[in-house]
């Protein structure tokens, strides 16, 4: 009843900022005569944001639009704004996006996410990750990229299913990453050095970035490179037996993370574009992002051993455009290759160890039409092959233990996708179809045998925009999505069994349907942004982590049905005050179970029909207080205050974690190609935990403890 009541109160603004929105341009017509055209100013007007800017986008895979004429829940960072705002990672970035939260971190370079759902380590994402054209996947394991955002164009967000263009399904949404190309004419660089302390650790946090673009040809070949390293300092210690205050070893858990992209563009003829791409990147934590306790922060029964939590990730990719009068042609070809793991120190002399050897192959070709006529359209098809090869090991001699449970899961799968939309009334009204149907053969394998299996899904999307002038798009949505089914170990299953929940080695796959209706407004000036989505999203044969019966080992089950319907809301103002502007993303949701199987309701408390959905948040939001203006002749003063929510998450073991807020605060002087600025992160010093461990409650894992510093850059442009 509370959500239906929110529902109606924002509808209800919903048709207030529309007649606000028709007001506005029938005073702006008699303005400006009998309704005639506008004048020259105008009309450059209607084409630029309050930056002067029109912000483009190309998630629709259809060539670059405005972002207020995007039929979609989609956000746009561009590459300033992710730097005024100190967003250097996924991470950073999630507290900016509507109904986006963490759901785990096993280390800084092995972490997952989702939107508007549940959360599940095992499996493959359900938010579709692209870096550039590609995909990055690891099978069974939907990790998202470590990658750093030193040298990003832009990067877009898509909330909701996006199954008929994007990845195997995307049931939550996708991320796309654009990296900068190589400039084909001039000469570009950047450069960055940046260093701070945080809390609790001894030594100083420190690294350094930058870019390279040199045009070898004019206009026809360049060269880009990009890249760099940083290492935090540990600010967690280690006990070689139960905590007692005394340390043995201190700052344990420092991080290194480095990486190098190359880019080499061709253009061999005014009309083609070939992009060959490079990019490794190292993430490196020692022991993992769960400790005993967060505050203070401590591992505890090391014996002294070493624990630690590294990966290394290499992508290649190539992809090659063609316009033609009509259309473009688009093929993209990567192959992913990388190693990554944890190893957990077991007193008195035992350890786990679990290491993945991902590799990945992915072919997208397709083609959309590219004229300025009412018919829009978008065909193609997919393919991959991929494996996710688990070493896996439990060893604790005093006590005889020794298990392996090596295995792999291999998958090909192939998909064919389309959509198409037309213009009525001059625009105004644009219906929209799109299909895409996925065959997908998957096999577990291990030294039990293999169990092979079979998806073939079809997924579509139907929606229906509403764009009376330039500054108003709505439109309601339906749309499908899938999630292939998690492939987990005979060590879960038999835990499961243990707990008296049926578990199979494969599960079924899982399917979802959203209705979703949208809002974007802004008024005349370009000085005030506002978006509203409503939606209903139903999961069917929803996978979930479920507690097993052998301590530590979970596993995962279908089990049910399920319901989110949420509220996201953006807000951007360009307040009268020069250089200053006010921004605000939230969302606020009921999720819960609508069907739950009954042996499983029996053997599980937290898991009966009306009960909240594990591993969600009821609510998140943030807050954001820009600044930028002249303070002097030819210099700038900028800076940023952040005021991030997360609410309290309910897990599968039973244990609430509690809401937790962050700030944060980025403020410097930019002058000619430089800029010198303080970056303060989680100023409040929060701790968590923002999600449980099962060593009591301040167990698990939580914000980096405050960090100060400063940042130093300059570029060519």
């Amino acid at each position: 009843m509370r959500y239906l009541r929110g529902t109606a109160a924002v509808a209800a603004l919903a048709a207030s900022l529309a007649a606000s929105a028709v007001n506005a341009q029938e005073q702006q017509q008699a303005n400006d005569g009998d309704g005639s055209e506008a004048s020259d100013d105008a009309k450059k007007a209607a084409t630029t944001t309050a930056g002067g800017n029109e912000i483009l986008v190309t998630a629709s895979k259809t060539g670059a639009q405005d972002i207020q004429d995007v039929p979609l829940a989609i956000q746009v960072f561009s590459g300033d704004e992710l730097k005024e705002r100190n967003i250097t990672t996924i991470g950073d970035l999630v507290s900016s996006v509507p109904g986006a939260f963490e759901g785990f971190r096993q280390s800084n370079g092995s972490r997952f996410y989702n939107l508007r759902g549940n959360v599940t380590q095992n499996g493959d994402s359900p938010i579709g990750y692209y870096l550039d054209d590609t995909p990055f996947i690891v099978t069974n394991f939907g990790i998202a990229p470590p990658v750093r955002f030193i040298d990003m164009e832009r990067v877009e967000v898509l909330r909701g299913p996006q199954g008929t263009l994007y990845g195997q399904g995307s049931s939550g949404g996708v991320f796309i990453f654009h990296t900068r190309d190589p400039d084909l004419n001039n000469f570009e660089y950047s450069f960055e050095v940046e260093g701070s302390k945080t809390v609790g650790a001894d030594k100083l946090n420190y690294g350094m970035a930058g870019a390279l673009s040199v045009p070898i040809v004019q206009d026809r070949f360049a060269v880009r490179v990009s890249g760099g390293f940083s290492q935090d300092a540990g600010w967690a210690d280690a006990y070689f037996g139960p905590y007692d205050g005394t340390p043995d070893e201190k700052g344990v858990n420092k991080a290194k993370n480095d990486d190098i992209r190359v880019v080499a563009l061709l253009r061999p003829f005014d009309n083609v574009n070939i992009r060959a791409q490079y990019w490794h990147f190292r993430p490196r934590q020692g022991f993992t992002g769960f400790t005993a306790s967060v505050d203070p922060p401590y591992y505890q029964n090391t014996a002294g051993q070493e624990g630690y939590s590294n990966g290394s990730f290499t992508l290649w990719s190539l992809t090659g455009t063609v316009d033609f009068d009509a259309f473009t042609v688009t093929s993209a070809t990567s192959n992913l290759e990388g190693v990554f793991g944890i190893n957990i120190p077991i007193s008195p002399a035992g350890f786990f160890s679990s290491q993945f050897l991902p590799k990945m192959f992915a072919q997208e070709l397709r083609i959309n039409s590219s004229t300025d006529g009412p018919l829009h359209w978008v065909v193609g098809g997919a393919y991959q092959n991929g494996k996710g090869p688990q070493v896996n090991a439990l060893q604790i001699p005093p006590f005889g233990v020794d298990i392996n449970a090596d295995n792999n899961t291999l998958t090909k799968n192939w998909a064919l996708f389309g959509e198409i939309s037309y213009d009525l009334l001059d625009g105004k009204l644009v219906p929209l179809v799109g299909l895409r149907t996925y065959h997908d053969k998957r096999s577990f394998e291990d030294t039990g045998g293999t169990v092979p299996t079979k998806a073939n899904k079809e997924t579509w999307r139907a929606n229906l925009s509403y764009i009376p002038n330039d500054d108003l798009t709505m439109f309601i949505s339906a749309a499908t999505g899938f999630r292939p089914g998690i492939v987990q170990s005979r060590v879960q299953v038999q835990s499961l069994e243990l707990a008296g929940v049926p578990a199979m080695v494969a599960l079924e796959p899982e399917s979802s349907r959203n209705y979703e209706f949208g809002l974007k407004w802004r008024n005349p000036a370009r000085t005030l942004n506002v978006g509203l989505n409503l939606y209903s999203l139903k999961y069917t044969n929803l996978q979930t982590s479920v507690t097993g019966g052998i301590q530590g080992v979970n596993g995962f089950a279908n089990f049910g049905d399920a319901t989110t319907q949420g509220i996201d809301l953006e807000v951007r103002w360009d307040t009268p005050i020069e250089g200053l502007n006010l921004g605000f993303v939230g969302n606020v949701n009921d999720s819960q179970y609508d069907s739950v199987n009954p042996v499983i309701a029996a053997a599980q408390p937290l898991l009966k029909p009306g009960d909240r959905l594990l591993n969600t948040l009821a609510n998140n939001y943030r807050a954001d207080i820009n600044y930028n203006r002249e303070i002097a002749n030819d210099f700038d003063g900028f800076g940023n205050l952040s005021f991030s929510h997360s609410g309290d998450r309910l897990q599968a073991n039973g244990l609430t974690a509690q809401p937790y807020n962050l700030l944060a605060l980025t403020m410097g002087i930019r002058h000619a190609n430089w800029e010198l600025a303080f970056v303060g992160n989680n100023l409040t010093d929060e701790r968590g935990p923002t999600f449980l461990g099962t060593n009591g409650p301040l167990s698990g894992s939580g914000p980096t403890p405050r960090t100060l510093g400063f940042r130093f850059r300059i570029n060519s442009r």
